[in-house]
């Protein structure tokens, strides 16, 4: 009797995980809905504003971590994102250059589909200042 109740658990446990993952796997691969940064964003406040070494730490930051999907210039030109069903976002398109830090700092911290949230991984002062390297990005191309 007890064999037979751990095996049914076991299996169920065994269901719902693969659901999830099926379910994790959908989620990434399909067209996503516009990204919108809670009202509560916009409460943050950049510490590091017009901080020349923040800017410096950004872009080594953003060329180790973020590159590989969205490119050297931030136009997600890369190998990497033309083989993504859904695809990084282009730091050079006016809907980028038009939010807020704030909002930017917002998604950086909690990620979305495969973007990994970097809260996880950075300080906030590493991801304030990956914030300033592309809205630098952003600036150069606009």
């Amino acid at each position: 009797m007890k064999n037979s109740n751990i095996h049914v658990i076991s299996s169920l446990v065994f269901v719902i995980l693969l659901l999830f993952s099926v379910d994790s796997v959908a989620q990434a691969t399909k067209e996503q809905a516009p990204w919108v940064a809670p009202k509560t964003a916009d409460k943050l406040v950049n510490p590091l504003e017009d901080n020349v070494l923040a800017l410096h730490l950004g872009k080594r930051i953003y060329t180790a971590e973020c590159q590989v999907c969205h490119g050297k210039y931030g136009n997600a030109e890369t190998e990497i994102a033309e083989s993504l069903e859904q695809k990084p976002k282009n730091f050079t398109k006016e809907d980028f250059f038009n939010q807020s830090d704030e909002a930017i700092f917002w998604k950086l911290s909690e990620g979305r589909g495969l973007m990994q949230p970097f809260k996880t991984m950075l300080s906030e002062e590493e991801i304030w200042s990956v914030v300033m390297y592309v809205k630098e990005l952003a600036n150069t191309e606009n």
